[in-house]
């Protein structure tokens, strides 16, 4: 008799307190080799099904079942360091046990000591205070710190970070190319300062993508990267597709290319635009799936082959957060690369991600799918949404997404916060409850600090800047213990203590002057920048504000902090301005 299983509710939980039973929880996903060899075996396993009590008819254990992708706030919090997971949860929401990929016998005995564990819990006590929150102190000495954190755990023979499995890491990546840029925008301090440190994270981008490229995590064939390698040199690929993966991996290329002048990075990147575009693209639904189904076999075989097999099929989820990513990634493809059919791509994709899920006063919704959207009150979903309508002002100056911006940077605000300060989903902030992943805790409230630092810039709200610090303060202390994984809280850091330059296109939006100057503020790489286009016929009152004329040509100004720089009217000699003020802003 097989075991039987229940889809996870948050009064799961509430029963099997009541009951005095544990929670048996299977975090799966749907394209998982693995997860279905998890079922056929261990879960089909008689003595397992005894252990539970399904073969007497007293189940000992409530036995629930989640995907990953559609409940991410699950895998965030009870992982077990890859998929699938087997989870045992005791009476008070905690992790008593898990693993991986268990056998049945190991299985049987985490069950008969978490029934015991349970059995004998006691409900009277009341649970403890949660301790008071100690901020810390926020300085320069973080990035370094971070930064030899990654070279510490850097591969250098096959690039990439740690042994055993090779994730691709796009966010350590990320970290390494934005420390390299300034490295390179700032001869003559910077590398003064750093030493050897730049040749050593050129080594880090080039050694990790060369070696990604040439290795089985990319498909050569079709185009795109598969979600890991088992071995550590790029070998063994679990082939399945993911859209965030490949979103992340496609800014990767992107800014690599502009940063070191690879050509072949930027060829990289059109190859992801064409993945996307060709395979995980619903043209009827107008979002992208969530990933492509593994298929080993499939992925062995060369062009001719493929032509004669049915292709790997897309899952039919359409996730806010990864869409969100990919609309981030292909506006920013579509600048660098110059294709304005990318850029149109991205922008059409917002319409819909934002017609699908998006209610206004109430923020994003996770998923789209046949039975409509689904979940709502996650962070990460109205952050990275947040962060794409960011980059759609950036780049395309479309100001039909504003509205938009502004209800979600106002609903992290609100609704996001707990009473500590940290960004956390709407339920941990309802519940008051501390967080089971520190880590994980750390890097959602970096994301969201972010998005309201460049939102803080936009819309000109203190408070969003003033929660951001808070939330990046609460974490001062305890990122070390994590090491490159926080990469994208030094990123956070960086843009609160060096804040990004704020480049102001004033002119009007019809004139050719005016787009070309927005475009050359646009695509001229920096690691940091927020550029917003004001027109003087209808915003007038900002001009005010800000002390710049409404009269005269095309005109971008360049703002450091609360400093104003000399205006500029001639794109072609841009590039060497804002290097040359990004300088200074880094030395600030």
């Amino acid at each position: 008799m097989s075991v039987r299983w229940f889809e996870w509710s948050e009064d799961t939980l509430l029963v099997a307190r009541d009951e005095r039973r544990p929670v048996l929880l299977f975090l799966n996903s749907s394209w998982s080799r693995y997860g279905a060899m998890l079922e056929a075996t261990t879960l089909a396993d008689a003595a397992v099904a005894t252990a539970v009590g399904t073969a007497a008819g007293s189940e000992r254990v409530v036995c629930v079942r989640a995907d990953v992708e559609s409940q991410p706030e699950l895998a965030a919090r009870y992982g077990q360091g890859g998929f699938p997971s087997l989870v045992l949860i005791g009476t008070d929401g905690e992790t008593l046990s898990g693993g991986t990929f268990l056998e049945p016998a190991r299985l049987v005995a985490l069950i008969d000591h978490a029934v015991r564990r349970c059995s004998e819990a006691g409900f009277d006590d009341p649970p403890p205070a949660a301790p008071p929150v100690q901020c810390g102190d926020l300085d320069d000495e973080l990035l370094p710190t971070l930064e030899q954190a990654l070279l510490s755990h850097f591969d250098p023979r096959h690039g990439g970070f740690g042994g055993g499995q090779k994730f691709p890491h796009a966010e350590a990546l990320d970290f390494a190319i934005l420390r390299l840029s300034e490295a390179a925008l700032d001869p003559d301090g910077e590398r003064r300062a750093a030493g050897d440190r730049r040749p050593r994270l050129r080594e880090v981008v080039e050694t990790t993508l060369d070696h990604m490229l040439a290795g089985e995590l990319h498909d050569r064939v079709g185009g795109g990267f598969f979600r890991y390698c088992a071995r550590s040199d790029w070998t063994r690929p679990n082939t399945e597709k993911r859209l965030e993966t490949n979103a992340d991996l496609l800014r990767n290329a992107i800014e690599a290319g502009q940063v070191l002048g690879r050509e072949d990075y930027l060829a990289v990147g059109e190859s992801v635009v064409a993945l996307l575009e060709r395979d995980l693209r619903d043209p009827e639904v107008g979002l992208f799936h969530a990933s492509l189904a593994p298929d080993d076999e499939y992925y062995a075989l060369d062009a001719a082959g493929r032509a004669e097999r049915p292709a790997p099929v897309p899952d039919g989820r359409f996730l806010a957060d990864a869409n969100a990513r990919a609309i981030s990634a292909l506006l920013k493809a579509g600048a660098v690369l110059r294709r304005p059919d990318v850029t149109a791509l991205a922008l059409s994709t917002t319409r819909t991600l934002l017609d699908r899920l998006w209610r206004p006063g109430r923020g994003m919704r996770h998923s789209y799918g046949e039975t409509g959207s689904q979940g709502s009150g996650l962070l990460r979903d109205q952050v990275e949404t947040a962060r794409a309508l960011q980059h759609v002002l950036q780049y395309t100056d479309d100001r039909r997404y504003g509205p938009a911006l502004e209800d979600l940077l106002e609903r992290i605000a609100s609704d996001h916060v707990t009473s500590a300060g940290e960004f956390a989903n709407v339920d941990r902030v309802r519940s008051g409850k501390l967080p089971r992943r520190r880590d994980h805790a750390i890097l959602e409230s970096a994301a969201a600090a972010e998005v309201l630092l460049r939102g803080s810039m936009l819309t000109g709200r203190t408070i969003f800047a003033e929660l951001a610090r808070r939330a990046l303060e609460l974490h001062a202390g305890d990122y070390r213990r994590y090491g490159y994984s926080m990469a994208a809280y030094g990123r956070a850091v960086e843009l609160l203590l060096h804040p990004p330059l704020h480049l102001i296109v004033v002119g009007d939006g019809s004139a050719t002057g005016t787009a070309e100057l927005f475009e050359a503020a646009s695509t001229t790489y920096l690691p940091s920048r927020v550029v917003q286009r004001l027109d003087p016929d209808t915003d007038g009152d900002v001009l005010a504000r800000l002390g710049l004329p409404r009269a005269g040509p095309p005109t971008v100004f360049v703002f450091l902090a609360r400093d104003g720089a000399a205006a500029h009217t001639d794109p072609a000699t841009l590039g060497p301005v804002l290097a040359a003020a990004n300088a200074r802003r880094l030395r600030c």
